[in-house]
């Protein structure tokens, strides 16, 4: 099956059929398929244009055709013009620490060289570390089980024997515990194995995957439901499968918000880069700040904004993406934003409203230091890192401007200490 991708905001032509199943436009039939699959899920994946082009959101993921993968990927700069592989691996890497799923996708990077989509890398992490565990054997379970046996097992269940075997003497009714590997755990792996082979579009991901069925032969099959997943555990026998219990539930659910559209003819695991961004960048902030002192919270949510003074309710609640303390004391608050700076413009394309927030979060936290923070705008020139420090007028406070390049994710965390260490050193001045 093929892969077409396409970037975020990237103008996509509409067409009535396509010259081969590779050309990178949209037929009718499938912006109707996303249209319908945007409306199930309750949000706007493809913006119209125009009747003859339309352009994809802030959404990025894949969403199968029943002929074709077409796979949305963020806008993130790479070393090359078509560097679609970087962008792949990038992008399983921002998921990875945004969601907490452990492990490490230092080894994707031979996958990401791959000429196969986004789905088939994330189906491919999955299959190569399930087999590492599986090659260690599944994990068994006792189970209360009941059944008419020929010999007693357990405990007899009188009424049950009175009411099933009353002229069926060679058997009794029994309730008894059984080892073995047909638990909740395991049914979710072949779940998700299952259906991962139906979505893979490449030949070698579908080979993966069905390397693993025989494992789970003695499995049973289930059908999916959201709460019946997020009973899933882990314990302390278990816990070996911690990072592919939260791959199978990323891919099971969509992780971010719930996500998820599947049938015979339509498939969609969509994530918002926006929420992908704020958390990526949270994560990636508690671990470069913590050796520094500082306390790293995220969506904090401690204060509001205004009292109904009839009712001494506390009204408007404040949540900044991220609030950084030390000592127990507010140092700096971030929030991120996901859309790239106008450097062309005198106030780089920062809206009113944004700044009013800031405003409100400095007052309220007493809080000299605010970063508001952009992903880098390549076309702008040269990476620069903090783009405008301002302040607001009347007060101390300083809002820093600030860009951080996703080119390279192993630089994430010192930016994030530079960018903290300008925010809070400009403020310092301002108040000595």
């Amino acid at each position: 099956m093929s892969v077409v991708s396409f970037r975020e905001y990237e103008p996509i032509r509409v067409l009535n059929s396509l010259s081969s199943p590779d050309e990178r436009a949209l037929t009718v039939a499938e912006l109707e398929s996303i249209d319908r699959i945007s409306a199930n899920l309750g949000i706007r994946l493809i913006e119209h244009i125009s009747r003859s082009q339309v352009r994809p959101k802030q959404y990025v993921g894949t969403i199968q055709m029943p002929t074709r993968s077409i796979e949305f990927l963020p806008k993130i700069e790479t070393t090359g013009k078509d560097d679609l592989p970087g962008v792949r691996h990038n992008l399983l890497e921002m998921l990875r620490v945004a969601y907490d799923l452990g492990g490490s996708t230092s080894g994707t990077a031979g996958l990401s060289s791959r000429q196969v989509g986004w789905l088939d890398l994330l189906i491919l992490l999955f299959c190569r570390a399930l087999a590492d565990q599986v090659r260690r054997g599944l994990v068994k379970k006792y189970r209360l089980e009941e059944n008419d046996l020929p010999a007693v097992r357990g405990r007899i269940l009188n009424e049950e024997q009175l009411r099933r075997n009353l002229i069926h003497k060679e058997r009794t009714a029994c309730e008894y515990d059984e080892f073995d590997e047909n638990h909740a755990l395991n049914q979710l792996f072949k779940l998700t194995v299952r259906l991962m082979l139906r979505v893979a579009s490449n030949a070698s991901t579908q080979q993966a995957a069905r390397e693993l069925l025989p494992a789970f032969e003695n499995v049973s099959d289930v059908s999916f439901s959201k709460d019946w997943m997020e009973g899933v555990k882990l314990d302390r026998m278990s816990d070996r499968f911690g990072f592919c219990l939260s791959l199978a539930k990323l891919f099971l659910q969509g992780f971010t918000t719930d996500i998820y559209s599947g049938n015979q003819q339509s498939f969609a695991l969509m994530f918002d880069m926006a929420e992908l961004f704020e958390r990526y960048i949270g994560k990636q902030a508690q671990k470069a700040l913590k050796p520094l002192g500082h306390e790293v919270h995220l969506q904090h949510s401690r204060h509001y904004l205004a009292k109904d003074q009839k009712k001494n309710q506390r009204l408007f609640q404040l949540r900044p993406d991220i609030v950084v303390t030390s000592a127990g004391a507010p140092h700096c608050i971030v929030d991120t934003k996901w859309k790239r700076l106008q450097l062309e413009e005198r106030k780089l394309g920062v809206s009113q409203a944004d700044l009013y927030q800031m405003l409100a979060y400095s007052e309220r936290y007493q809080c000299q230091s605010i970063l508001l923070l952009y992903p880098w705008n390549h076309s702008g020139g040269e990476f620069q890192g903090v783009q405008k420090q301002m302040t607001f007028e009347g007060k101390t406070s300083k809002v820093t401007i600030g860009e951080i390049t996703l080119q390279d994710l192993s630089t994430v965390q010192a930016q994030i200490r530079h960018l903290i260490s300008r925010c809070s050193g400009e403020a310092s001045k301002a108040i000595a």
